[in-house]
This record gives C-alpha cells, structure tokens and sequence, in this order.
C-alpha cells in the first residue's frame, strides 16, 4: 500500500507550463490573486460608510489600522510613504498563499500550487522591495542633504563595511527564500494529505481540516512577516543618522 500510495502523489517541484522561459501557470495564478486583491478593495471600498461599518470595510480598516500602527511606529510621519506598499504586499502574498485551497487545474494535481510557491514569484517581490526601499532611502538622504549626488553618496557609505555590504546585497534573497521555503513546504504536505483520505477516509478528514486552518494561519503569518520586513527594510534605508 505504501508503494500504491507514493505513487498517487504528484508534487511537481521546479516544474511549470511555461511559454519559453516564462512559467505561464505562474503568471496566471498571479493574475488570480491580483484580480482578488482588487476585487476585493473595490468591493470593500463599495460598502464604506460612515456609520455602522460592514465586515468588508472592518476587514480592511484593520489591516490598514494594524499596518499603519507598525509603520508609524518604526518611520513616524513617513509611514505614509511605506503605507501602500506595505498593505499592497500583504495583501498580494496573502491572496497568493491562499490559492492552493483551489483545486488543481495545473500539472495533473489535486490543488493550484501556490505563486508563491514558485521562487522565481518570489524573487521577483524580494527584488521589487530591495529596488523600492533603497530608492526611498536615496530619496530621503537627497531630501536631507539638498542634494542628489550628495544624497546618492550618503547611501554608498552603507557598502564600506563588507559585511554590512553582504547583509544589505542579499536582503532581496533572504526576503524571497523563507517566503517560497515555508509555502512550497506546505504545498507538499497539502499533496501528501490529499492522498491519504483515499486509504485512511475518515479517520483524516477532521486532521485535514485541522490542516487546512493551519495552512491559513501561515498564509496570514507569511504575509504579515513579508509586509513588515518591507517596513523596516525601508526604514533601515531612510535613517539618515
């Protein structure tokens, strides 16, 4: 039965659809979590009242309120600056995440593996973090100093300290590697627990709700890690003293 049952457990590791060198399940996957990020906030923004609010609008206000409380916590009056990116980013991650409790329409298995379960998905967000906080550090140390050069020149003195240098080079790979290690991981358990009810129905069904709920926890949790990670990467960036 053992051979029976690893041989019903497709988890695909590297392998996409892909177009050339792009990987079109993806790219269209993350379209799907874009389109439910903005659905969303269109939908909450349609519900917005001044009086008793709905749960969309609730929903919402909280994840701005909390967001907004970590960023004017670490950044003061900058945190407006930070704000879109960072509710932007946990939003996206979280929808991302979450997508694996679809069922399977890609490589023959019994669930969408996740965006962020692809590190090239990943890559890209680390990257697009490391490029926007050092930006918005540049930009700072320009504002303070009145000049460009001289503000582009302040933020090269952080590359003096090699290790410093190292630390701040591979921010982008740190950032995107725990994001797509914790979410591949549980795309494999996934797999594995969707073969076993077939043997063991219905002893598992109770452990796979269980599982299900903790894969949301940690969706929630990967997102909220990622969002913060960008706020203090953006205020490590624009500190000027």
């Amino acid at each position: 039965m053992g051979s029976r049952l690893l041989g019903t457990i497709n988890v695909p590791v590297g392998k996409h659809l892909t177009v050339g060198p792009f990987n079109y399940d993806t790219a269209y996957m993350t379209l799907v979590a874009v389109a439910a990020v903005l659905g969303f906030g269109l939908w909450a923004g349609s519900k917005v009242t001044s009086g008793v609010p709905g749960k969309p609008q609730l929903i919402w206000e909280g994840i701005v309120g909390f967001l907004g409380d970590l960023a004017e916590g670490a950044l003061g009056a900058q945190a407006r600056d930070v704000m879109p990116w960072a509710v932007a980013i946990f939003t996206l991650v979280l929808a991302s995440n979450w997508i694996e409790v679809l069922p399977g329409i890609f490589h023959g298995t019994d669930y969408v593996p996740s965006p962020s379960a692809d590190v090239n998905f990943c890559y890209a967000l680390g990257i697009t973090v490391w490029v926007v906080t050092n930006w918005a550090g540049i930009r700072s140390r320009a504002k303070s100093s009145g000049s460009w050069a001289r503000g582009y020149g302040q933020w090269l003195k952080m590359f003096f300290s090699p290790l410093h240098a190292v630390e701040h080079l591979t921010r982008w790979l740190t950032l995107a590697l725990r994001l797509f290690g914790n979410i591949f991981a549980g795309t494999i358990l996934t797999a594995l627990l969707l073969a076993l009810p077939v043997y063991f129905f219905p002893a598992t069904i109770g452990f796979n709700a269980v599982w299900w709920l903790f894969e949301a926890f940690v969706g929630v949790v990967q997102a909220f890690i990622f969002s913060l990670l960008t706020i203090l990467y953006w205020q490590f960036n624009v500190d000027t003293h």
